[in-house]
């Protein structure tokens, strides 16, 4: 058994194989077939032409259809989760900004600020900007090629729902002659016609019907050890994030008096900062 990225080569390949020729020039021949089809659907959704039902296929596209609205939604929610890091790094270093300045010439209280800024400036500077190629790589990157793949699919689909039409409407064409044949030789040259494309028509519709039955459970299948890489690369991704966060943060408290520190662990900061805050409201200003 190959990696998963060889896996997936070798699906697009036989994908590819299913969309031959499902491209559609604008020739004449092809404005006709475009013109009739639509004609045949707006007949086959008034109940004039009985519709062919295959409800392993319409099992197999439900499936598909969950996963390929779940997968996009993952790459646009990393897209989102690597941008509001980009933000909150911004954020950090904005505060740190305002807060070496909000002390003044306290010199404690400044150098304490200082050793913030830098070390939020830091986090921006190498943290997360080292994590940014890496995530493309890892993350981003492959999740975007395997949603490149539901194009092709999407086409096939859309090929089979139209051989499926080509063949439904032949089938109520052959049906008609047959059920109210005319003495004429023309009616039974019509009818000759009209069951040899028939005939083929079924042979195509059945043929991509069988493949895309096929191929759809194959890419449900390969989407886990595809991805599995991804969400691995992912998580270790935020654990160096967040334990460099954390690394230069906790250099920080060490600047930190011990007394606000031990408060802290205790959970007397809190009553401290109430005391404070008691103060504050006995100020005439803040009354």
């Amino acid at each position: 058994m190959g990696s998963p990225e060889a896996n997936l080569s070798e699906y697009k390949t036989h994908l590819l194989s299913i969309c031959i020729n499902s491209t559609y020039e604008m020739s004449w021949s092809g404005f006709k077939k475009a013109i009739n089809r639509a004609g045949n659907q707006v007949l086959l959704k008034a109940g004039q032409i009985d519709e062919t039902v295959d409800l392993e296929f319409d099992y197999e596209e439900k499936r598909y259809r969950a996963m390929e609205k779940s997968s996009e939604k993952l790459y646009k929610e990393l897209r989102r989760y690597k941008e509001t890091l980009a933000s909150l790094s911004t954020a950090q270093s904005n505060v740190s900004d305002v807060l070496a300045g909000f002390y003044g010439q306290d010199n404690e209280a400044e150098s304490i600020a200082k050793e913030y800024n830098e070390a939020t400036r830091s986090i921006s500077a190498e943290t997360l900007e080292g994590l940014g190629q890496p995530f493309l790589q890892t993350v981003l990157n492959p999740i975007d090629r395997f949603n490149s793949y539901y194009v092709d699919m999407n086409e096939a689909i859309k090929k089979r729902a139209h051989k499926k039409l080509d063949y439904d409407s032949l089938r109520n064409k052959v049906r008609k002659l047959s059920d109210n044949p005319d003495a004429e030789p023309a009616s039974e040259i019509k009818l000759k016609d009209a069951t040899a494309q028939l005939a083929s028509a079924e042979e195509v519709y059945e043929r991509l019907n069988g493949q895309l039955k096929s191929e759809l459970p194959r890419l449900m299948d390969l989407r886990i050890s595809y991805l599995n890489p991804s969400f691995e690369a992912f998580v270790k991704l935020q654990l160096r994030y967040f334990s460099e966060n954390h690394r230069h943060l906790n250099e920080v408290q060490k600047h930190v008096d011990a007394k606000t520190r031990a408060d802290f662990k205790s959970g007397k900061l809190e009553k401290r900062l109430d005391d404070i805050l008691g103060k504050v409201k006995e100020l005439n200003i803040a009354s």
